[in-house]
């Protein structure tokens, strides 16, 4: 998946999600090479959402978070910041680095993953 892919998905999960005044998120699922995180108003009823990613290089985030999505909650990290990234964890070229923005922690905290594709499915 090429950059310019990765922001239309991005782009495309977002406007799903600020459909909403804010979303709770949980990892569902992890297995060798796939990270699978639900999203929905009330994770203890059922999930709407499942946002996966493949080809993992790192993970740093906690296994569950609120997002306010009056800003879009899901972004690709870019320049000096992605670089930073990368150095501290050593990411391998072909890889992007998505960030969640959570609510509640400071600003500059994200919820981060290096994979390289994400997709998502609505699941009701």
């Amino acid at each position: 998946m090429d950059s310019g892919q990765a922001k239309r998905t991005i782009d495309q999960i977002n406007s799903y999600l600020q459909k909403q005044l804010w979303f709770d998120f949980e990892v569902l699922q992890y297995q060798p090479g796939r990270l699978v995180v639900a999203g929905s108003i009330d994770t203890t009823v059922h999930h709407n959402v499942e946002i996966w990613f493949k080809g993992i290089a790192f993970v740093s985030l906690p296994m569950e978070w609120k997002t306010d999505t009056s800003s879009p909650p899901l972004s690709l990290l870019a320049g000096e910041a992605a670089v930073r990234i990368n150095m501290r964890f050593q990411v391998e070229q072909g890889h992007h680095i998505f960030r969640f923005s959570p609510e509640d922690y400071p600003a500059e905290f994200g919820c981060l993953i290096g994979a390289r594709e994400l997709g998502f499915e609505i699941v009701s």
